[in-house]
């Protein structure tokens, strides 16, 4: 009798083994999270969708080595929810359609300020990293936002110097 329950027992064992070892080893998130807030079937939406794409197959890691993960929460009713100082707090970036759209709050106005305009000439967008996003989630926003928009400078113009005819 005690040799048919053996199985039984030995199976059971290696279970209790195996559920204690996966309960002792806690999954390590080595992500930065960069949640992107945005008006759900925006015209910008395909756009910033694939270049969010082609950002986590290029170069979407901090210098501390940890990878950014890039989440799209985009919402029907975003406008109506943009003016809550909490709803925003939860966005470590913004997009917005143009600048008026940012005058549905001073303080977004005021941030606004910081925003670049992005995505294509027929379709613009303006990225905004809110002020109260800190620490390496600015960072990963930031390397985001350099992606999706990089800082142009324009090289500074040299006096032209006409040269004497001799």
């Amino acid at each position: 009798m005690m040799l048919n329950k053996l199985p039984l027992v030995l199976t059971c064992a290696a279970a209790l083994l195996l559920l204690s070892a996966c309960k002792g080893k806690k999954q390590v998130d080595n992500f930065v999270h960069v949640d992107v807030y945005g008006q759900m079937n925006s015209r910008y939406e395909p756009f910033l969708t694939a270049k969010f794409r082609s950002f986590s197959h290029e170069r979407a890691t901090l210098p501390s080595g940890r990878k950014i993960m890039v989440s799209e929460v985009l919402e029907a009713n975003f406008y109506d929810r943009l003016p809550d100082p909490a709803y925003r707090e939860r966005a470590q970036m913004i997009v917005l359609n143009s600048e008026q759209e940012a005058a549905v709050d001073p303080n977004l106005v005021t941030e606004f300020a910081h925003a670049r305009k992005a995505c294509s000439t027929q379709i613009p967008c303006y990225l905004l990293v809110p002020n109260s996003v800190g620490g390496e989630q600015r960072d990963a926003a930031q390397q985001l936002l350099d992606y999706l928009a990089p800082v142009v400078t324009t090289p500074p113009t040299q006096p032209s110097d006409p040269v004497a005819p001799r």
